[in-house]
C-alpha cells in the first residue's frame, strides 16, 4: 500500500519512505508521541527509489511494484532492518 503524506500530517510510525519532495530525500518527522522529544528528526529516502519515482511523477502506485520485507514492530526507532525488492520499473 502507498501512502501519501503531506506536511504537518500524523501518519503511523512503522512506514518505509521511498520518496520525498526533497532532491535528496530528505524528511523531518517528530516523534514526541513515541520518545517524548518535540525536535525533528532527520529521515532520508534510498537514493535510488527517491530518484526514480521523482523521475516517474506524482502517480508512484502505478510504476512501484514489489515487496518490503522487514522486523515486526519493536520500540527501536533508532534501528530499522529491512529490504526493498521491486519487480520491474
Amino acid at each position: 500500500m502507498i501512502i501519501r503524506v503531506e506536511k504537518d500530517q500524523y501518519f503511523p510510525a512503522d512506514m518505509v519512505l521511498c520518496r520525498s519532495s526533497d532532491r535528496k530525500g530528505l524528511c523531518y518527522v517528530e516523534t514526541k508521541n513515541l520518545d517524548g522529544e518535540t525536535n525533528l528528526k532527520h529521515k532520508v529516502a534510498q537514493k535510488f527509489l527517491n530518484t526514480k519515482l521523482s523521475a516517474k511523477g506524482s502517480e508512484i502506485d502505478d510504476v512501484l511494484k514489489g515487496t518490503v520485507i522487514c522486523e515486526v514492530p519493536n520500540d527501536q526507532i533508532y534501528k530499522f532492518e529491512g529490504s526493498v525488492t521491486l519487480d520491474k520499473f
